[in-house]
């Protein structure tokens, strides 16, 4: 009797059609399962190596179609064949399957992350292992992910984590589901004794049927919602992908009724389904809405391939049921787990985007998969590991000779720890030599020697930066590079919480002599707000308050950015709305704007390149119109350089400084220009000042200047370096030609 609460039982008569007539969940007689699991496997993992496809992400929705449908079948099976379903024996079965390799990899992550990240990537990196250890990592990553403090922070080596997390937390509900849609199936079928030929089966299964169809439809509905309202919420929520896993448990529900297609059908059904996987590479890219509606090409293209092999295997799709893949197919949970963190470390000790580092990458990660599959996935799967004494003397006495023994395992286990560890080290050790190799030469333009009182403000900037771009050794810093976080951005945002600012709040953060006549308004973003540091001295000195009027990820520009109807999107929008009519109240002397540069590329729109350039331009010419009969001057500043990997990234204890220089990108320079054409459309009124200079040196941005950091995250400029930008601006602002020759970056 198995324990209560567990299973649920069998009443003795059972007459009526098998619940999943030899299929579903049996992968040794289902090729095309393997193989579509090679599929899956291979396109995320040339997606995250190569950026290409450009929907190769959807690998994913295949796996949990698949996991939806074998697990399911599993549980039918189990309930057909012992009249029961045990919850224990599930989960027996799941930690079988999934903790060795995924334990082994989190491992060696958390340690090679302590090696080579910074003290506060590698802290991150222990904070997701705990989540990932208690299978909450997707909803970690959902809740940084949608907090704008952290959106531009390292990328975890962890992160892939999250599918799993989304499928065990999907297999805490569906099972219980299950066992009570039979458990009341029966308990009706005892109600009424006298309806001869009835079968508690059937009745189960349809309800199991009516159960999979809410689960289905209520997801899809949520996720629909969600995509837009919430887009990096909605990717790793597991309401929101409940319906992917849903639809293959609806498949293995109505498996029964799909044994009889012909061999026509099968092969038809079998490659619109692979053609649909096929599409959806190249249809669906990062910019889709997702997961709905646009995951539901690749899932329902699956749905079409599984339903092909229901019964019997469809003819002519030797694609998918050769040896090759499916091989791949039994070491793809292996190569999902490795790839990952194989890729994050190499970015950390190599360029990642050459052929070589591709083909090493490849490499190792194949070598690991093959080895942990086969020295401890496999063999772990096989065993009586976890099953109760009785089960486990009963399988050794039934084991064939030359089988897998518990010695033999746990030695498998230490070989595959010991054969990862070595290679790991190898692999390490040979790029650490070939970083020894001295980098590149730097082109900076040459630049007098700093503390002449002959130098400009400019000239000093550059010889600060040229000797920053040209240092061999990472300095000490304030703040200090290795324990650098948002702690670190402008006081005005940190500390006092000024900015978002909403219509019902917008005296509540000002800055400067309360009674100054003069007004200064600050309109942008994050950007905006981190040029605070920089501009309160000049701007007091010279008889201004600034109000503040910013919002998270909002341009200055009257212009709509991300999906429609997000509510990011509406927010923006908002705030649009009756910003600029209050200025046209204030009427204030002067207007300060700035807007980071990648706004570009999120456009509500959805134009990119050189399209999504010129609405940009024409917004901001439109919005410079807007503000000018009500306001004095109007000062564009422009957002620094982004740094696609932040120092926190970037630093690590086998580089140096000039490993991490960084470039200022074609689409930045293109803003700019955007920015400067929009400007010059009121001469007489509007400047700009370009803080490029300030920054970089010939195109060549270096971490820090001095013994200060430029940004905390890539973006955003920490409070102490935008502060060192004050006398420069002084002078951008205020300085007449007679005050100096030189106005530092400042057009117009």
């Amino acid at each position: 009797m198995a324990p209560s609460g567990t299973a649920v039982a069998r009443p003795r008569s059972m007459p009526g059609t098998p619940l999943s007539p030899n299929v579903p969940g049996r992968t040794a007689e289902r090729r095309d399962i393997q193989g579509l699991r090679a599929v899956a496997v291979v396109v995320v993992i040339l997606d995250h190596f190569l950026g290409w496809p450009a929907g190769g992400f959807i690998g994913v929705d295949v796996f949990f179609v698949l996991s939806g449908f074998l697990i399911t079948g599993l549980l039918l099976r189990e309930y057909e064949r012992n009249g029961r379903i045990s919850i224990a024996d599930f989960y027996r079965r799941r930690v079988r399957r999934i903790l060795p390799v995924s334990l082994l990899v989190l491992g060696l992550t958390v340690v090679a992350g302590l090696l080579l990240f910074s003290p506060v990537r590698a802290a991150s990196t222990l904070v997701d292992a705990f989540w990932t250890l208690i299978f909450g990592i997707n909803w970690h990553l959902a809740i940084v992910g949608t907090d704008y403090m952290q959106a531009a922070g390292p990328v975890s080596p962890l992160r892939h984590y999250w599918s799993l997390a989304v499928e065990e937390q999907f297999y805490v509900v569906w099972p219980m589901i299950i066992i009570a849609v039979f458990a009341i199936a029966a308990a009706l079928m005892r109600r009424r004794p006298a309806v001869a030929g009835r079968d508690d089966r059937a009745a189960g299964r349809r309800g199991l049927l009516i159960a999979a169809v809410v689960v289905v439809v209520a997801s899809f509905a949520w996720s629909l919602y969600e995509s837009v309202a919430m887009p990096s919420f909605a990717y790793f929520s597991t309401f929101s992908r409940a319906w992917e896993l849903g639809l293959g448990a609806l498949l293995a529900v109505t498996a029964p009724y799909l044994v009889n297609l012909s061999p026509l059908v099968r092969t038809a059904l079998a490659w619109v389904g692979l053609a649909g996987i096929a599409a959806s590479l190249f249809v669906i890219s990062p910019a889709s809405v997702f997961p709905a509606p646009w995951a539901a090409l690749p899932v329902l293209a699956t749905v079409l391939v599984l339903m092909s092999g229901v019964g019997t295997q469809a003819r002519g799709i030797g694609i998918l049921t050769n040896r090759v893949s499916t091989y791949v197919g039994d070491i793809s949970y292996s190569l999902y787990l490795w790839h990952w963190p194989i890729f994050v470390f190499a970015g950390v000790l190599i360029p990642t985007d050459t052929p070589i580092a591709f083909a090493g990458m490849l490499a190792l990660t194949t070598l690991l998969s093959v080895f942990s599959y086969h020295f401890l996935e496999d063999p772990v799967r096989r065993s009586s590991f976890l099953e109760p004494r009785w089960r486990r003397v009963a399988k050794r006495r039934a084991q064939r000779p030359g089988g897998l023994s518990a010695r033999a395992i746990g030695l498998g286990w230490l070989g595959a720890l010991a054969v990862v560890t070595v290679v790991m080290m190898a692999f390490a050790m040979t790029f650490a030599a070939v970083l020894k190799t001295p980098p590149a030469a730097i082109v900076v333009e040459a630049a007098p020697a700093a503390g002449s009182e002959t130098l400009s403000l400019q000239e000093q900037r550059t010889a600060e930066i040229a000797t920053a771009l040209s240092a061999t050794a990472w300095p000490a810093t304030d703040p200090s590079l290795d324990t650098l976080g948002k702690e670190a951005g402008a006081a005005q945002w940190v500390n006092d919480d000024c900015l978002n600012i909403y219509s019902n709040a917008r005296d509540s953060c000002v800055y400067g002599d309360p009674a100054s006549e003069k007004l200064a308004v600050l309109l942008g973003d994050s950007t905006a707000i981190s040029y605070l540091p920089a501009l309160i001295g000049p701007m007091t000195e010279a008889g201004y308050r600034i109000q503040v009027l910013t919002m998270f990820s909002c341009p200055a520009y009257d212009i709509a950015v991300g999906p429609v109807g997000s509510e990011a999107a509406k927010v923006c929008d908002l705030q649009h709305g009756w910003v600029y009519d209050y200025v046209a109240q204030l009427r204030p002397d002067m207007v300060l704007m700035s807007t980071l540069a990648g706004s570009v590329v999120k456009l509500a729109s959805g134009t990119n390149d050189a399209t999504a350039v010129t609405e940009y331009q024409d917004a901001a010419a439109a919005t410079l119109a807007t503000l000018s009969p009500s306001v004095g001057e109007i000062v564009v500043i422009s957002p620094p350089p982004a740094n696609e990997k932040p120092v926190t990234e970037c630093k690590t204890p086998t580089n140096g400084p000039a490993a991490c220089v960084y470039k200022a990108s074609a689409l930045y320079r293109s803003v700019l220009d955007a920015e400067r054409a929009a400007v010059a459309t009121l001469p007489e009124q509007a400047r700009y000042i370009d803080v490029s200079p300030w920054l970089c040196n010939a195109g060549s941005c270096p971490q820090f200047i001095g013994t200060t950091p430029v940004s905390w995250d890539g973006i955003h400029l920490t409070d102490k370096a935008s502060g060192n930008l004050a006398p420069l601006f002084k002078e951008a602002l205020f300085a007449t030609a007679e005050d100096s020759d030189v106005t530092a970056g400042a057009d117009g």
